[in-house]
């Protein structure tokens, strides 16, 4: 299995091209020699860092090029969004939304193709169906990781007035 030119591509990016950080402060953390660290982003090797060593970069230098490659590859997007790690239910709540718009773009999609002719033909119906049915579980996503939140505020509420 190898490596895609296309991440070996980001991978060089995020050793080279970080704002603020260099190879030389990427290969400080990771214990190894500048030149290692200049040879994971050279697009002519096939020399790779260990998936910790690449964790540790991507903590680093914070910058996602490969994980966009990978994200695109799995017909994905990366969304950047403003969330501390304490925060990671909000990026659940953010993710179903933006899984919900999606499908709610793709169902326009399909009705307006079905309704062209004037016809809605069995199989155009599935697609919308199968579409609409994803919209109702990222909506019903959204409700209940609201649900939760609002469960564990009223406790903290409820444990002040204790």
């Amino acid at each position: 299995m190898e490596f895609s030119k296309e991440a070996q591509a980001a991978l060089h990016k995020m050793i080279h091209h970080t704002k603020g950080v260099d190879a030389k402060q990427i290969a400080e953390v990771l214990c190894d020699s500048h030149k290692t660290v200049c040879n994971y982003g050279n697009l002519n090797m096939d020399y790779l860092p260990s998936l910790k060593k690449f964790e540790a970069m991507l903590l680093l230098t914070r910058n996602p090029a490969v994980l966009q490659v990978w994200a695109h590859k799995l017909n994905f997007v990366l969304v950047p969004i403003d969330c501390d790690a304490d925060k990671h239910h909000e990026l659940s709540i953010f993710e179903a939304m933006m899984q919900h718009n999606i499908c709610n773009g793709q169902v326009n999609q399909k009705v307006y193709e079905a309704y062209e002719d004037g016809v809605v033909t069995p199989a155009e119906y599935e697609e919308i169906h199968e579409i609409a049915q994803r919209m109702l579980e990222f909506i019903t996503a959204v409700d209940q990781a609201a649900y939760k939140q609002m469960q564990k505020y009223t406790a903290n509420l409820q444990k002040e007035k204790v």
